[in-house]
């Protein structure tokens, strides 16, 4: 029987309990690989979203994945460049990069990623500064119209500025859709790196204060978009990449190689000590099943007020899940799946 036949309270138990297979209510189930991913990422201050745009790489090259687009939600003049830069090491000067041109969200990026988005030379791209990149929600809109129907997953871990001006956006030269209804038309599920959903955790950020959804200008973005967006969301909060330690492997590539560069750079010297895997698990979860690594929330909502500070609430209707850590697989074993990942050579 067709499930837009199944009466609507036993509809609504499936689709919890086929989370995994499910994207939204609203939707049929993509099972088809590689899975096409847009991956969004603010490239500033942490050398973990160039791990993660390696492991993107490696898993598009293993045909697990298929970039579709590199879109950066930071202000930072050279964000960009280095993500341009690390497509263009793997080989992939035709991925497209979009740019966040406006002023309100993130800051100028590290040194170490302004000295890979200028080194052009060594890894062949073609732009180093922001403004010669396409705005962002051009770039979205763009490869949105030209995908299938429920097609496209987008991995944010960042910012969510670029996410609300998709949303926000109407018809333009690519579709006649608007924003919101070219989203839920086109894409499977979004999985976010953001919010902090176990108490007592981290020193640093409490529960419900992660940095993705409070700080540099971000937070007036977050509660609009969970809010408004239409299609299921899973997120990999602060406390699931907190434990995964990865970096050290990195030794093993050339000097040169922009994400072993990243982590040099870094001043907690990650290549020594390693360097939690936010923006990893992310992808990972994204990519693979993620059940095969973490256990899953039940159904719910995670709302953000003005300030950036998330709750997550219990719902049997909710369209949200998080990751939950688990003893085996555990951290150090993600770890090493993670660093395979960002080591990999074709």
């Amino acid at each position: 029987m067709a499930l837009t036949k199944i009466a609507p309270f036993l509809f609504i138990l499936l689709c919890g309990l086929l989370w995994s297979t499910l994207p939204a209510c609203n939707n049929e189930a993509r099972t088809d690989l590689p899975a096409p991913i847009i991956f969004e990422t603010d490239m500033t201050t942490d050398c973990d979203d160039a791990g993660a745009l390696a492991m993107l790489h490696a898993l598009d090259q293993k045909g697990e994945a298929d970039i579709l687009a590199t879109v950066v939600n930071n202000k930072g003049g050279y964000s960009a460049g280095a993500t341009a830069a690390i497509n263009a090491h793997y080989g992939r000067t035709d991925i497209p990069v979009g740019a966040y041109q406006g002023d309100d969200v993130g800051r100028d990026a590290a040194d170490f990623f302004q000295e890979i988005a200028l080194d052009m030379d060594t890894y062949g791209h073609n732009h180093s500064s922001r403004d010669d990149f396409p705005d962002a929600v051009e770039v979205y809109r763009r490869i949105l119209a030209e995908s299938g129907s429920n097609e496209v997953i987008i991995v944010s871990v960042g910012h969510l500025n670029n996410l609300y001006e998709l949303l926000t956006s109407g018809p333009d030269q690519y579709s006649s859709l608007d924003g919101e209804t070219l989203v839920n038309e086109k894409v499977n599920h979004l999985v976010v790196m953001g919010g902090h959903y176990l108490p007592d955790v981290s020193e640093r950020y409490p529960y419900g204060r992660e940095h993705n959804f409070f700080a540099r200008g971000s937070a007036a973005f977050t509660g609009p978009v969970l809010d408004q967006w239409p299609t299921r969301i899973l997120f990999s909060g602060y406390e699931t990449g907190e434990r995964i330690l990865t970096g050290p492997a990195l030794t093993e590539l050339d000097r040169m190689n922009p994400v072993r560069r990243a982590y040099a750079g870094h001043p907690s010297e990650p290549l020594v000590n390693g360097r939690m895997s936010w923006d990893q698990t992310a992808v990972l979860a994204a990519i693979r099943d993620p059940e095969q690594y973490w256990d899953l929330s039940g159904p719910g909502r995670v709302e953000v007020d003005s300030e950036g500070n998330s709750q997550w609430i219990d719902d049997p209707d909710g369209t949200h899940r998080h990751l939950i850590e688990r003893e085996n697989p555990g951290p150090p074993e993600i770890a090493n799946i993670i660093e395979k990942l960002m080591v990999y050579l074709p």
